[in-house]
Formats: structure tokens, sequence, C-alpha cells
């Protein structure tokens, strides 16, 4: 059983709180804010222990009944806090993006192997059975050589910015605006479809262009909008925007068809890839046992129960994430 702790009790430490009731072989037993509200109301709600109820991030941190840490504070804390769990041997699942620079990432991993503990970015979709299947469908070349994959992510958040104006993602410092926020679900999308057409280990070639957004008065991206050509594979078109809802959805053309996957980023346990092909076109099915959250809380435990440092694919690996970074690091320069 890996017992967990979550760092900050915000939106996201409320659905990880939620998703782990359904993984066997993991509990919650410990939580820290710096909010002492936040952390009583929270802390009945999931009817944590007095001992395990901290203020401070360190004390959760440095907890040797928790096993592992689930970071849920804002983006630009991930990566001290990141080195501080490897420091003290926890397991540990961040909230994405697990750094909002090349420099913060390349500190973490160095920290993370000389640490040897696990780590792992929660990009959902990634460790849901909906992303294997598509692997499966790409990797039978049902649709051909790929040629173009587009992929986009964009919401609104008016409404309530009428009420928090100063909300993290118009805050630079924060590492707010559109492409931290929800870039990385469009890019690692490419990257993952990349991988499997080149090898996970081969090095990939890339170029950005046709990179362009729309700035607001706080100095962050509310929209974005890139092309990112694969050598000799394919180009990935991406737009993301926190002003506009998108239809959120990948589809991947091909010398020989579609696939379009209609909800990329939070499918549900039934889910479904439609298939357009020169032999038939048909919807294909994917259930899945867990939610979206629990899958990855699942494949975090099973991993840190057998002592493992990094997930395989489709999961993010450590490489994933450090190439993450540094193309949503580049992209955000252009703008």
């Amino acid at each position: 059983m890996i017992r967990w702790g979550i760092l900050g009790l915000g939106n996201m430490a409320h659905k990880f709180a939620e998703a782990i009731k359904e993984v066997e072989n993991a509990k919650l037993i410990s939580i820290s804010s710096l909010s002492k509200k936040k952390t009583e109301i929270f802390s009945k709600k999931f009817n944590i222990d007095e001992r395990f109820k901290f203020n401070r991030y360190e004390d959760l941190i440095n907890c040797n009944e928790v096993d592992a840490v689930y970071i849920a504070t804002l983006n630009n804390t991930h990566a001290n806090l990141i080195i501080n769990s490897a420091e003290a041997g926890k397991g540990t699942l961040c909230e994405k993006p697990m750094s909002i620079t090349n420099e913060e990432s390349n500190l973490v991993f160095d920290k993370l192997k000389k640490s040897n503990t696990f780590f792992l970015e929660a990009i959902a979709y990634r460790s849901h059975p909906q992303t294997a299947e598509l692997i499966n469908l790409i990797s039978s070349k049902i649709i051909g050589k790929i040629e173009k994959i587009e992929s986009s992510f964009g919401f609104s958040v008016k409404n309530f910015l009428k009420f928090i104006p100063k909300h993290r993602l118009f805050n630079k410092k924060l590492g707010g605006g559109s492409i931290m926020d929800i870039g990385c679900y469009p890019v690692s999308f490419g990257l993952l479809v990349a991988k499997i057409l080149k090898g996970e280990d081969s090095p990939l070639k890339y170029q950005l262009t046709d990179s362009k957004g729309k700035m607001n008065f706080r100095g962050t991206d509310d929209e974005a909008y890139t092309k990112i050509k694969f050598e000799n594979l394919f180009d990935l078109e991406a737009k993301v925007s926190i002003k506009n809802k998108f239809e959120n959805s990948s589809s991947i053309f091909g010398t020989k068809g579609m696939l379009k996957i209609p909800s990329p980023w939070l499918p549900n346990k039934k889910s479904l890839i439609e298939v357009f092909s020169q032999d038939r076109d048909y919807k294909k099915e994917i259930i899945s046992k867990y939610s979206i959250y629990a899958n990855m809380i699942k494949i975090a435990s099973d991993s840190i129960e057998k002592k493992k440092i990094e997930c395989y694919p489709p999961n993010m690996t450590w490489n994933d994430s450090q190439e993450n970074t540094k193309i949503l690091t580049e992209w955000k320069g252009y703008i």
C-alpha cells in the first residue's frame, strides 16, 4: 500500500483525493497547504488524521509515514518541490508543467537521477487505455504514413475572472498563460506519436514555425498557435486558449485515412476513437477500469511498489517531460 500526501489543496487536489479511492494499493493519508482554512476544510471532507495535517510543505515531505507526494501547487513552485521530495526519498507525481524553464527542468532531472527516486509528470491522458489503443492503431498502419496532426485545447475563464482578476492563469510570475498551462497537451501528443514512429530512444529533430499568439495586458498569453515540423515524420498543428473554448480534439491524418480522438485529454471510463480508412470507417470503443486520474495514480503506485524510477510509454517518461518543457519554452519565446 502506497501512502500518499498532497501538497497544495486547490481544484486538482480534490480530484486526486476522489480518484485515489478507486485504487486498491494507494491511500491518501496526509495533506499540506499554506492556508490553514483550506487544510481544515479538506481534512474534514477526506477524513485526514490530525497528525498528518501540515501547513508547511517541508513537514509533509519529511513525514516518515508518507511514501509518495502529489504536487498540486502553483506552477512556479513545482521544480523546487520535486527536488525537495526527491531529496527526502519520496516518489513524486507532479501536476503539469513540472517546470517552467529549461534550467529548472535540468536541475530537477539531475537531482532525480542522483536520488534514484520515482517521478511522473501528471499528464493524465497518457496513462489512460485510450492512449494505448491509439498506439496500436498507429502501429497497425491502418491510416498509412502519418502526414499531419491537428490538436487543440481551449477553454474560457471569462466568467470567473470577473471575481478573481489576479488568477494564476494570468500571472506571469506564477507560470500563467495558455502555453504553460495547457500547451503540454497537444505538444506531448505530438511527441508521443513521433516516438512511436521514430523509436523511444532515437533522437528527435523538430522545428517550430508559424508560432503566434495573443498577449494580454498582464504579460501572459491568452491564446497561442504553433506548427512543429518533426523531421522526416509529420507536422503538428497545435493551438491552445484560456479565453475561447475549442473542439478539444486531436486528428491524425495519414496517406490512407484519418484517426480522430474526440476526447483526447479527459477520456471517460468508456471512450472512443473514430477510424476513417480506405477499407472501412468505424468507432473503436475503449473501456477503462479506472477513471482518468485513478489510472495515473494506479500506475504511479504500482511503479513505486516495484521500486521503478519512471514509467514506460505511453505514460510520460522523463525524456518526454524534458522535451515537453523545451518545446513549451521555445513556443512561449516566440509569442
